[in-house]
């Protein structure tokens, strides 16, 4: 069987640290071919992508990838769960995929394996001691890190780096979502290079958010230190971007007006929005004056800055918590929309179409005629995601529907 690797990103924007993961990928999978499931025009933080997803696709495939598939906003704008979860599944039904690769801070897979397994088999000894670290005020996070400890019978500090580590957590969420599935994809994990998740540290291989501050601060005029952050298929589609770079506080209008419509009923049937949230949003909604300023007025010990961004922005694309438990119970998506490829991947498509158990295309219109009431729903409410996002930072108003995927 050919082997088929697969790397699950936002490449947002794409940098050389995802250069060396796609590279390193093939390389240590012996693969022929290499998938990518990309978030479209929304990200995991909970903000809009820096740049379009067609824009990242192009990069993508220029350095090393042979498919782009997008992950449905309720996955790309969810939970670290969510999103590996609803990425995971995708990979699993297209019944070609042999690997799935990853980046961590940790790149000691036996032991992300071991915590990954007591998260999903929960044993007593873990949920006695997350219920008591609960009762004494912990926040979940601290709780459920000393309830791992001790169901691990250790005190490793590395231990405690995994479960504190924004790419580790991620890691053990791909891990936990391949054994859900009892899938024969094999994980791998490599060492994350460079700089930190959340550095804003420029260097030969940044961090996401550094390229994006770096861009917000000088614009595009510092063109020779953006070529040594970003790869040149990168770099030549952030010079020549048609259109304005994704910014929550663009959504603050959107936001309010929302707000303001719930009222006193609360917005507790958004994603991801309990009733101590909903009532810190109302709270705080009449006197905010930005997205990000509500974001940090709502931010405390057990909420995080991207929880909560991630909550308004649910509430901006009318994201309901019920959606989300359809699409879990229905296996969370059984279609795979192609965003780019390489044009000698093709017969890889036809064997997906043949032996997979998940409706791949690559035209939406072939969608309309294959997907079930629920799937079109989950791809219609992505595609209106889009559609807000080309409104607001393309001054377009695209139809999707017309548009082609990328071959290179």
């Amino acid at each position: 069987m050919m082997k088929t690797v697969a790397v699950i990103a936002e490449f947002n924007p794409f940098h050389n640290g995802h250069n060396y993961i796609l590279e390193k990928a093939k390389e240590i999978t012996n693969a022929e071919n290499v998938i990518v499931i990309m978030s479209g025009d929304f990200v995991q933080r909970g903000a809009p992508a820096f740049m379009d997803k067609f824009s990242r696709t192009i990069c993508a495939l220029n350095s090393g990838a042979d498919l782009v598939l997008e992950l449905p906003i309720y996955y790309s704008l969810g939970s670290a769960e969510y999103f590996a979860q609803g990425a995971v599944s995708i990979l699993d039904r297209l019944g070609i995929v042999t690997d799935l690769v990853f980046g961590s801070e940790c790149d000691d897979l036996a032991l992300l394996s071991d915590i990954a397994d007591i998260l999903v088999k929960e044993p007593e000894e873990f949920k006695e001691k997350l219920q008591e670290q609960l009762k004494n005020g912990d926040s979940f996070a601290l709780a459920r890190e000393k309830a791992v400890l001790q169901a691990l019978h250790t005190d490793d500090s590395k231990v405690k780096d995994i479960l504190s580590s924004p790419n580790s957590i991620l890691s053990l969420e791909y891990l936990k979502a391949l054994k859900r599935l009892n899938s024969t994809i094999e994980p791998h994990t490599i060492k994350r290079v460079g700089s930190d998740y959340n550095s804003k540290e420029l260097s030969n291989i940044p961090s996401a958010t550094a390229i994006r501050s770096f861009i917000a601060k000088n614009g595009t005029k510092l063109q020779d230190e953006l070529k040594e952050m970003v790869s040149k298929s990168s770099f030549d589609q952030i010079i020549n971007y048609q259109g304005s770079f994704g910014n929550t506080d663009n959504f603050t209008k959107y936001l309010y007006y929302k707000i303001m419509q719930a009222g006193e009923k609360g917005l507790t049937e958004y994603l991801d929005i309990n009733e101590e949230l909903s009532n810190k949003i109302l709270d705080a909604a009449q006197t905010f004056k930005t997205f990000d300023e509500l974001c940090a007025k709502c931010k405390s010990k057990n909420m995080t800055y991207s929880r909560i961004s991630r909550s308004l922005m649910h509430i901006v694309l009318d994201m309901k918590a019920s959606n989300m438990e359809e699409y879990k119970a229905d296996g969370y998506t059984g279609y795979a929309r192609i965003l780019g490829m390489k044009k000698d991947i093709s017969p890889s498509i036809k064997t997906v179409k043949n032996i997979g158990n998940i409706k791949i295309f690559n035209q939406l219109k072939e969608a309309k005629e294959n997907l079930s009431e629920l799937e079109m729903r989950l791809l219609n409410e992505t595609l209106f995601a889009n559609k807000l996002y080309s409104l607001e930072f393309k001054g377009e108003n695209v139809n999707e529907y017309r548009l082609q995927p990328i071959i290179l």
